[in-house]
């Protein structure tokens, strides 16, 4: 992976030749040209122009001034990669994002995400065009066949003005080998191996009774994977490939690893869990006898216990999550005459995957009885309560009815047509084409309890009930399969997103240059056009919140907006050969973008490219003005109750926050100390869309250099600045909680508890349950500040070579202003782990291949950097278990090995292990709401990754 600089010029002269700055078995290069020699001599054939990832300009003298970095197709086979997500996102300029190893949460597909800005703010291309969305309205890259890649381009820096909407991170373009020739088939099989030997962890279940694996797994986790390419030329002028993938991944329970088969409290130092535990917790509201508390049954009658139990919801959790998928797509070009080649391209992806979490139950369902309900016995005389009536809360696990599952398939499609050619005899060129992309998901979720039923059943089925209740029988601990069967039933939501677009430009020198400048002035004028449709319909359960494990209700939601957009580009050599520099190139790009839903808006960019030296030195700078246009959701979702990450903190006997504080957030004197805390980490918020969202508005610097001092030595620096405003989202809950006990009235109306208990997660009606409104709008402020650099070297050792590559990233800045106007809510995330942060500073690849005749074998060090443990405010925090010092998260280094071997001309064997050492992922407490089981994610999850494939090239 490397920086393309200007290089590129020379690469298109000796495109017949061989690649003079590449590394051999890398993939890492600074230019995009491959040939047989690096001494051949340079061709006199005039060479088609080559469109660079973040221009839309062909010039055989184009050198970008926004920095592109480059992933390889061989960086694919030997990392073992089979999906895009599994390599792409371990580059340090992406976050740590691996939708497989998430569970309770997942969006149900890969996605890409530059800077951690968040995926909807990069966007993701194949070939240049958009990737079909999924169903949060982000790209789902897992149509991309990984085998059929020929590189990942990677545009850092704002890019609307040359792509529009959602290029505020910038691009990843995959592309593809639409030139391929021949017959390619690859078989793989990979899976995971962890020796279960943490005994922090494993005396933490011995304490609470729990069970766990101990020893070595074995294989587990498996995929496997078969890749299917043909290409070949017909007649005079065409040229077709088609390919065809597909993937098995099998699933990996929490339960299959010591250190994620309970669940951690709070402070790492204990198996914690969920008090909707078996047997049932009972937790009674009885104001006029003061009792707020827990009661439990036994042979003897009602008492009251020293706390509830407490349930380990890990074990049968996916910790990584089945999957298997179809992919198919094609290529067919012809070349009618000079003026007239149109083009067919397709892609298809079927994926089928979905979530298994803990049993569903009676989330603490409130019921009204009195001292004569049948159902809870001798209750009021066994604790003394006098009220007329109260309120028996019941939490209960339906340990009978088994796992709640989330089943999830998805249909994607795109299919591009157009045409492409010479614009009469002026030297220049036109593309247009029309593109239709789909998506539908159907998720289905199976296992769950319907809200309406629990009542009925837990009061033993009284006059009136639901049609074939059976009573649930909590009260005496006698609940069997066929109750929670009758309880249970099936919800569906199905989604579709639909986008077409059409783009036509011309592109060509306008005949005249700057004097002093060899090159002529290169240009692009073009128009698009965009119309993306979402629509998510839901049956009669989902859109109410009908189920008591969902967190609220999924309504109905159809909504679409159009954008018109006319842009232009420009490149102008300013110097050549002057002055001791080679050459001076200013890029300008401007577009004008009219949505249908919030008007004009103009994005920009301005960039400058500086060779000197014989080009080995360059110098480039630029600034982009990016927007992303609020999507159908952010728009229109209907407001409706959901669940949030976090701690109340006026919740539990010893508050976070003081009796004051918390008084501002509607807790009463006597509620005080007496709020009662949700273990699972939960609270309620009132979330939706918002109609007259504008979009969001980024200014982007970039600064780099770019040197050559020797041969097959690539060095780079660049600098980026990104700072994003009119910020489309929410507040945050425990944000606005955090206002409010600062003494910010407006905050503190987004606030309304439970009027009983004073709590934020009993209940999930949006009327009466305590909850925090936190719906969308334009909000404050973020700022992204760092560094990235990149290395490459080749060199002869003995009979065979060396390659060697690097790319780091360096965080200086990541802060965020969350409410406009208002520094006191103001943080930082740079180089700190906390509940709303996990930034390490610095993150670097580096690779080292050595290749002899039909052997190859490599080194790969990946590293993630240390983290403080301070809380945003700055205050030091102390407790978890994955600490290695006062206050500090210690660094990762990962090692991997792999090689290959080419067993004939047409046959290879590829074989390796990731995380050689066999480390385990950092291990967090809840407070930090760790991204799946304990563990903070983007870090090696399931121990060791051994794969091995075979390749077939005819």
């Amino acid at each position: 992976m490397s920086l393309k600089t200007n290089k590129l010029r020379e690469a298109i002269v000796f495109a017949l030749a061989a690649s003079a700055v590449g590394i051999a078995g890398t993939g890492t290069a600074f230019a995009q040209g491959q040939g047989a020699s690096q001494d051949a001599a340079p061709s006199a054939t005039t060479l088609d122009g080559i469109t660079v990832t973040g221009t839309r300009i062909r010039s055989q003298t184009m050198t970008a001034s926004s920095p592109v970095a480059e992933i390889s197709r061989e960086e694919f086979q030997y990392s073992g990669a089979t999906t895009v997500e599994d390599l792409v996102n371990q580059y340090p300029q992406l976050a740590l994002d691996f939708d497989n190893f998430i569970n309770n949460g997942s969006t149900g597909y890969a996605t890409v995400d530059l800077r951690g800005m968040g995926p909807n703010r990069t966007l993701a291309l194949v070939n240049g065009r958009r990737i079909p969305k999924g169903l949060l309205e982000t790209a789902d890259i897992s149509i991309v066949p990984a085998r059929l890649l020929q590189r990942v381009d990677v545009l850092t820096g704002g890019a609307s003005a040359v792509y529009g909407s959602d290029a505020i991170a910038g691009v990843v373009n995959f592309i593809l080998d639409d030139e391929f020739e021949g017959v390619s088939v690859n078989v793989g099989y990979s899976g995971y191996q962890h020796d279960n030997d943490n005994g922090y962890i494993q005396g933490l279940m011995d304490d609470a009774g729990f069970d766990y694996p101990t020893g070595g797994s074995g294989l587990d986790g498996t995929t496997r994977n078969v890749d299917v390419a043909i290409g070949g030329a017909f007649g005079d002028g065409g040229h077709a490939m088609a390919w065809a993938t597909w993937r098995k991944g099998n699933a990996l329970l929490q339960g299959q690893r010591d250190y994620s088969a309970c669940a951690l409290n709070g402070a790492g130092t204990a198996c914690g869990g969920s008090p909707t535990a078996d047997p049932a917790n009972f937790y009674i509201v009885a104001p006029g006898s003061g009792l707020y508390t827990y009661v439990a049954p036994s042979a003897s009658g009602w008492f009251l216990p020293d706390g509830p139990n407490v349930y380990n919801y890990a074990p049968i959790n996916y910790y990584q999550r089945p999957d298997t998928r179809f992919t198919a797509g094609s290529s067919v070009k012809y070349e009618i005459n000079e003026y007239f080649q149109p083009y067919l391209e397709t892609m298809f992806v079927n994926r089928r995957s979905g979530t298994q979490i803990a049993p569903s139950g009676a989330f603490f369902t409130d019921i009204t009885v009195n001292c004569a309900t049948d159902v809870i016995g001798t209750m009021c005389a066994d604790v003394g309560i006098t009220d007329d009536e109260f309120t028996v809360y019941v939490a209960k696990r339906n340990v009978e009815g088994g796992p709640r599952i989330t089943d999830n398939e998805s249909t994607n499609y795109s299919i591009a047509a157009g045409a492409t050619g010479a614009l009469f005899s002026s030297g220049w060129t036109w593309d247009a084409s029309l593109q239709y992309a789909r998506t539908s998901v159907k998720e289905q979720n199976r296992n769950d309890f319907i809200t309406t039923r629990v009542r009925d059943a837990l009061l033993g089925c009284p006059s009136g009930a639901f049609d074939g209740c059976v009573p649930y029988e909590v009260w005496t601990d006698s609940v069997t399969p066929e109750q929670a069967e009758a309880l249970q039933g099936v919800g569906i939501v199905n989604y579709t997103t639909d986008m077409k677009v059409f783009n036509a430009y011309a592109t060509g020198d306008l005949g005249f240059g700057i004097p002093g400048a060899n090159n002529p002035v290169s240009a692009v004028i073009g128009f698009e056009k965009r119309d993306e449709r979402f629509t998510r319909t839901a049956d009669a359960n989902m859109q109410t919140g009908n189920f008591t494990g969902l967190g609220g209700p999924t309504t109905n939601l159809t909504g679409g907006y159009d954008v018109d957009e006319v842009f232009a580009e420009a490149n102008v050599p300013l110097l050549s050969d002057r002055g001791g520099f080679n050459s001076v190139d200013l890029q300008l790009g401007y577009r004008y973008t009219d949505y249908s839903t919030s008007g004009n808006v103009n994005t920009w960019k301005v960039g400058l490219g500086a060779g000197f030296m014989d080009n080995q030195y360059r110098f480039r700078a630029g600034f982009n003005r990016a927007i992303r246009g609020a999507n159908v959701g952010e728009l229109f979702a209907d407001q409706q109750i959901a669940l949030w990450v976090g701690d109340d903190p006026c919740a539990g006997p010893t508050p976070e926050f003081t009796a004051a504080e918390c008084a501002r957030t509607g807790v009463s004197a006597a509620q005080y100390g007496n709020v009662a805390a949700n273990p699972a980490g939960q609270n309620n918020q009132f979330i939706g869309g918002n109609p007259s969202l504008d979009p969001e508005i980024a200014s982007t610097w970039t600064v780099g250099f770019a040197a050559s001092p020797i041969e097959n030595l690539e060095l780079s620096v660049d600098y980026y600045d990104i700072e994003l405003e009119n910020v489309i989202g929410t507040i945050g809950a425990r944000t606005i909680i955090n206002l409010c006990a600062n003494g910010q009235d407006a905050m503190c109306d987004l606030i309304r508890r439970n009027a009983n208990t004073g709590d934020l997660f009993r209940g999930s009606d949006p009327n009466s349950s305590g909850l925090v409104i936190n719906t969308n709008g334009n909000f404050g402020s973020r700022k992204y500040r760092g560094i990235d650099l990149t290395g490459s070297y080749s060199f002869q050792a003995g009979p065979g070579r060396v390659s060697t590559s690097f790319v780091g990233s360096h965080i200086l800045e990541r802060s965020f202003q969350p409410v406009p106007g208002d520094s006191s809510a103001d943080y930082a995330c740079d180089g700190l782990v906390n509940a709303v942060c996990a930034t390490p500073e610095w993150r670097h690849i580096a690779n080292v291949r050595y290749a002899l005749d039909r052997f190859t074998i490599g080194m790969r060090w990946r590293y993630i950097g240390e983290m403080d443990y301070r809380d945003i405010d700055g205050t030091d925090l102390s407790g978890d278990y994955f600490l290695s010092g006062p206050g500090k998260l210690k660094a990762f280094n990962y090692f991997d090995l792999s090689g290959s071997l080419q067993v004939s001309d047409n046959i290879t064997w590829t074989l390796g292990v990731n995380n050689i050492a066999d480390k385990e992922p950092p291990m967090v407490g809840g407070g930090l709401a760790p991204t799946n089981a304990n563990s903070l994610g983007g870090y090696d999850q399931a121990g060791r990754y051994l794969f091995t494939s075979v390749a077939f090239d005819f």
